[in-house]
């Protein structure tokens, strides 16, 4: 597969990404807007950045799986994930081919091993447990990796970290379920997601984040805002610990708080 470099348009450049555009081109995750702003009384004119936000079309052994929404740019990591969370693969070499085309359409081809949906048995989740101190430092680092969304105020984010504190993988998007999964299929391609105890999104955790987690056998799922009574229902019966409204010196526990110690 060809290089593609993703750029916010903020001088910072991410790293390379594994990607197939034909042309090889830089991927605009952002893109400049004149807008009027009202502050002070009066509206005025203001140059800003807005996300860039696009379908890509998915066809999976020939059957079209219709089109994602998302912020282009980390389209290997997204498609991954997304077949992974609905239990399409086990793994990344459960994709024989990923090929993408970048038109007027944006359209991933991918061919698996199998066309079948695999039957995923959800493993229980790790017996880990941290020190509570321990969520402020991963949101912390969680923040300094929100390069699109400090530009764009419009994105989602999604981290995956290990019991030790290392950020494993990161995907930030329009679609906080597509943050989600850019950041598990980075894991998954990387190799990477057995290492993962900790996933921290920037959303409300909703029952689909929460099952995304359980799919990856996730055990601890953080989020800033708070969940929803689906979702702490699902994750009481499945072992998993769910963390929201976290702030500055404080977060909620609504399940399984014995992993805290």
């Amino acid at each position: 597969m060809s290089h593609v470099k993703l750029y916010v348009l903020n001088n910072e450049a991410e790293s390379e990404r594994q990607q197939t555009p034909e042309s090889g081109q830089a991927v605009r995750l952002a893109c400049p807007v004149t807008l009027q702003q009202f502050s002070g009384g009066s509206l005025s004119f203001q140059e800003g950045l807005v996300a860039v936000e696009s379908d890509i079309r998915i066809v999976v052994n020939g059957r079209d799986f219709g089109a994602l929404t998302r912020t282009p740019g980390d389209d290997l990591s997204l498609i991954a994930g997304y077949l992974f969370t609905h239990s399409m693969i086990r793994e990344g070499d459960d994709m024989v081919d990923c090929s993408f085309r970048y038109r007027s359409t944006s359209h991933a081809t991918v061919t698996l091993k199998t066309a079948e949906c695999i039957r995923r048995l959800y493993p229980s989740p790790k017996p880990v447990h941290v020190v509570p101190e321990r969520v402020f430092a991963f949101k912390r680092s969680f923040e300094r990796r929100q390069n699109l969304y400090k530009n764009t105020r419009s994105t989602h984010g999604a981290a995956l970290f290990s019991l030790e504190g290392e950020l494993l993988a990161f995907g930030e998007d329009v679609g906080r379920h597509n943050a989600f999964d850019k950041a598990i299929g980075r894991a998954l391609l990387e190799g990477t997601l057995d290492r993962v105890n900790i996933a921290m999104l920037s959303s409300r955790l909703a029952l689909e984040l929460t099952k995304k987690a359980a799919t990856a056998n996730i055990p601890i799922l953080c989020g800033f805002s708070a969940a929803t009574s689906s979702s702490i229902n699902y994750a009481e019966r499945n072992n998993i610990t769910l963390v929201g409204r976290i702030r500055s010196d404080s977060f909620d526990v609504y399940s399984n708080g014995w992993r805290f110690q």
